[in-house]
């Protein structure tokens, strides 16, 4: 399994890593819970969230070694952020085979500039979306970023 594990890419690797990482936070705080509590129902909602974890880590890793995503690549045209916090909210990219994505963002990342090359792993089926000439994907497995910058971004607004 080890063997498997290290032929899946990085970032899929990372996303595994995370959901087992968390799996076994929420087991830890079941037995601290269970050990001043002693009572077996208020520790029911971390054990669900343990198996939810274990679950959902074992069915990406399972997804991962039988090869059931698709890799998209692809260059930063702009990045939109919200407007308070200044987080990124989207970013819109041209794929190797020059086609524009708009992608939604669901995790905190580093600031990326336009030009910053883009890897997204998605599963074969995940739904996507065409609004007048743009792809839209609302979901992924995994994201890899190269060349992030830590100054400013260019925004952009589509």
């Amino acid at each position: 399994m080890l063997k498997a594990f290290k032929q899946i890419p990085g970032p899929l690797q990372k996303q595994i890593l995370y959901r087992l990482g968390y799996g076994i936070a929420a087991l830890f705080v079941t037995i601290i819970l269970f050990s001043y509590t002693r009572d077996l129902f208020s520790v029911l909602a971390c054990i669900v969230i343990i198996i939810f974890f274990a679950a959902n880590s074992f069915s990406l890793f399972r997804r991962a070694v039988i090869g059931d995503y698709v890799v998209i690549s692809g260059e930063c045209l702009a990045v939109t952020v919200t407007p308070v916090k200044r987080r990124i909210k989207t970013v819109i990219l041209r794929t190797e085979d020059d086609r524009i994505l708009k992608v939604t963002v669901r995790q905190k990342l580093k600031k990326i500039n336009a030009g910053a090359k883009i890897t997204i792993y998605a599963a074969t089926n995940m739904p996507v979306y065409e609004k007048d000439g743009v792809h839209l994907l609302n979901s992924y497995l995994a994201i890899d970023t190269k060349g992030l910058v830590k100054g400013t971004n260019e925004i952009q607004k589509f």
